[in-house]
């Protein structure tokens, strides 16, 4: 069992994590007219919690038992900080409809990382 955890996990997690907690803030801070992105917003937040929590549940399988919280608490450092910064620099409706596409990814890259542990 792997008592490590690999950078590329970081950086896919903190991907993973930023793009979800950028659609939660985006949700809960919308000011638009269409009530689809809105739900559209609302639903990845959900979907990507789930995903997440099955991600780390995932990774609790594969290491040791510490080493999700790890992962979770660097993600939310991390992420919070970045993608902080980025919604500060970047227009936000960009980042928020490149995270429909991004935390997907992210997700699957985490996946196959902790899968070849």
């Amino acid at each position: 069992m792997p008592i490590s955890m690999p950078f590329t996990l970081v950086i896919a997690w903190v991907l993973f994590f930023g793009f979800i907690n950028t659609h939660q803030r985006h949700a809960n801070s919308f000011k638009g007219e269409s009530q689809n992105y809105l739900s559209a917003l609302h639903a990845s937040v959900l979907f990507g919690t789930l995903v997440g929590l099955g991600l780390l549940i995932y990774y609790f399988t594969h290491a040791a038992w510490y080493w999700p919280f790890v992962l979770f608490f660097l993600g939310s450092l991390i992420s919070g900080i970045l993608f902080g910064t980025l919604d500060a620099k970047i227009n936000p409706l960009i980042l928020s409809v490149t995270g429909f596409i991004a935390w997907p990814i992210a997700a699957f890259w985490s996946f196959y990382v902790v899968s070849n542990l």
